[in-house]
């Protein structure tokens, strides 16, 4: 690719920043909503939803390029004005998909971020005024395009000074019909190999069928992508546009809730209930899913305490001096926090005579002399 000069440019900026999401750093950025803005309600309600699961960008076409001159075309300008207002209500920022130059000429001033759709790749005069604009730009990848091919696209957007591209992988098409598309994961870390430029996931699209959008999902962030762009419609079975593919409010908030571990696991972070303004049911489901952290995370903790006894002579099972380590340090990464440090010391204290009492059983048990005591205590 040695035409693709910009693209592959390891001195680009590897953050796209869009008001308050940052696509490219720590943080999954989670773009949610309908494939087609259909009413004003609909988008109120589609917000809303989006909101409580942690969405930071709402999404919804207002101009549909669909395969059937009969399908539902979009609602154009009227749609716009839902998508900003209901966006506008929940503070959210917002995307939709342009077709050509005039449909860009409509939208530019009102979305947040510009999507370049698979059908459109390689319109190149599209991309050209895409790259002529101070806009974010989401550019899928085409139906059976190539990763250099999709590259290429990109380069045509960043020639003409925009360089805030963010790929995003739908999956191509091949033989297999089981599925809409074929998600093409490992296209994720090819690019991140060759390019700078974030890269998102559409789950939705590639499935086609909602029972694998969860799956696709988090295998997209185990894979290393930026951030999801998945459909949620309010009600999926009176949807107008690819209903068959959308997730429900609460499937939708379910899969983002299961996102933290996933993302936390490659070293990012999805925090789906950051969230201001929650519903008091919400909060408490938060609350129970902390605490069913918390256990297994003591659980695991005792069961590295009986392997540490093995380890240690019986003399030396309790070590003030090692206990007082893990205080101080864990107080340190506590400062400016809402976890007051008289309640980590009381946590850790409790822990700490826990842990003594499951050492000196598993000793005892081991060494067959019950009489075992600590020495010092």
């Amino acid at each position: 690719m040695k035409d693709a000069r910009l693209v592959t440019n390891q001195e680009l900026s590897s953050l796209v920043k869009v008001g308050n999401c940052t696509f490219g750093g720590e943080e999954i950025v989670l773009i949610g909503g309908p494939c087609a803005v259909e009413s004003k309600e609909q988008m109120r309600e589609a917000a809303r939803d989006a909101r409580r699961a942690g969405v930071k960008v709402l999404r919804g076409g207002v101009f549909k390029p669909r395969t059937s001159p009969y399908s539902f075309q979009g609602l154009g300008t009227d749609g716009l004005s839902y998508l900003v207002e209901a966006a506008k209500e929940q503070e959210l920022l917002t995307v939709t998909e342009v077709l050509d130059a005039e449909s860009l000429e409509q939208v530019a001033e009102a979305i947040d971020i510009i999507q370049i759709g698979a059908r459109s790749m390689q319109n190149f005069q599209l991309l050209k005024l895409a790259g002529k604009l101070n806009k974010p730009v989401i550019l899928k990848r085409g139906l059976a395009a190539t990763i250099e091919e999709w590259l290429y696209a990109a380069e045509y957007i960043l020639a003409e000074g925009n360089s805030r591209v963010i790929l995003c992988e739908r999956g191509i098409r091949t033989y297999e019909t089981c599925t809409r598309n074929t998600l093409d994961l490992s296209s994720v870390g090819a690019l991140k190999s060759i390019t700078n430029l974030p890269v998102i996931v559409d789950p939705s699209h590639a499935a086609g069928r909602r029972d694998l959008v969860s799956s696709l999902a988090k295998g997209a962030i185990s894979s290393g992508a930026d951030g999801l762009l998945i459909e949620m419609h309010p009600n999926p079975a009176d949807a107008l546009c690819d209903g068959e593919q959308s997730l429900n409010p609460a499937e939708f908030l379910k899969l983002s809730q299961e996102l933290g571990p996933v993302a936390a696991a490659v070293g990012r972070k999805h925090q789906w209930y950051m969230q201001e303004n929650q519903s008091l049911e919400t909060l408490r489901t938060v609350i129970d899913e902390i605490d069913d952290e918390l256990v297994k995370l003591l659980t695991k903790r005792m069961d590295v305490v009986k392997q540490v006894a093995g380890a240690k002579r019986p003399q030396h099972l309790k070590d003030n001096a090692r206990e007082q380590e893990i205080i101080q340090r864990l107080l340190k990464r506590t400062e400016n926090s809402n976890c007051p440090g008289e309640l980590l010391k009381g946590i850790y204290q409790a822990i700490f005579e826990q842990s003594i009492k499951i050492q000196l059983k598993t000793k005892r048990n081991n060494s067959g002399y019950p009489e075992l005591n600590l020495v010092g205590e």
